[in-house]
């Protein structure tokens, strides 16, 4: 089974930052982005990995 290089790279960032960032998030004195700053965080990594991937590999 062949998984892209790009899913692999969101599967591994998406566990690092769930570990590192559940304390940070639910913080009831923080700001109301936060979810929003690690989901574009996610979304960019994404973005980033699938950008080299030739217009054959998609």
């Amino acid at each position: 089974m062949y998984i892209p290089r790009s899913v692999l790279v969101l599967l591994v960032v998406i566990y690092v930052l769930f570990m590192l960032s559940v304390d940070w998030i639910n913080q009831t004195d923080g700001a109301w982005y936060r979810p929003f700053l690690v989901g574009l965080l996610i979304i960019g990594v994404a973005a980033w990995s699938n950008r080299k991937q030739d217009s054959d590999e998609v």
